[in-house]
């Protein structure tokens, strides 16, 4: 039998960073985002965001590449958002995402983290936040 764990703080913005996402309907997106996260037989343990971007934490099959799986849930998601009509300044998903790979035993404080997206961004800015997550997993921004 093999064991597999692949935990992931995935996070993806809007395109151009505007705030589409109002926060009335975002739980109709988030269920989406769910759902398709569930179809890659993967699983998400909470999803959550502001007006212009989304952090989720999954469990990722090892039967999927994970930029297979962030393709289909930005690609179909955004598909729907367009047909729903819910979010009527959306203009689809940024190109760029971040995918930070932590041990179960961080799953609980990421997951708070999430959890708390609203409050965390009185006092954090956006590019702020991405920065911090990327440098603490050892990355580097690029800027072009």
């Amino acid at each position: 039998m093999s064991y597999v764990s692949s935990l992931y703080h995935v996070v993806f913005g809007t395109a151009n960073r505007i705030g589409s996402l109002n926060p009335e309907n975002s739980g109709k997106l988030y269920a989406v985002l769910a759902s398709e996260i569930s179809q890659k037989k993967s699983k998400a343990y909470i999803i959550n965001g502001v007006k212009n971007h989304v952090h989720i934490l999954l469990s990722l099959s090892p039967e999927v590449a994970l930029s297979d799986l962030v393709r289909h849930i930005k690609c179909n998601s955004s598909k729907w958002i367009k047909q729903s009509e819910l979010f009527p300044i959306f203009d689809g998903w940024s190109h760029e995402y971040g995918a930070f790979s932590l041990s179960a035993s961080h799953t609980d404080a990421v997951y708070k983290y999430i959890e708390n997206q609203q409050q965390h961004h009185l006092s954090v800015s956006d590019d702020e936040e991405f920065e911090r997550l990327v440098t603490k997993a050892g990355l580097r921004i690029y800027r072009g």
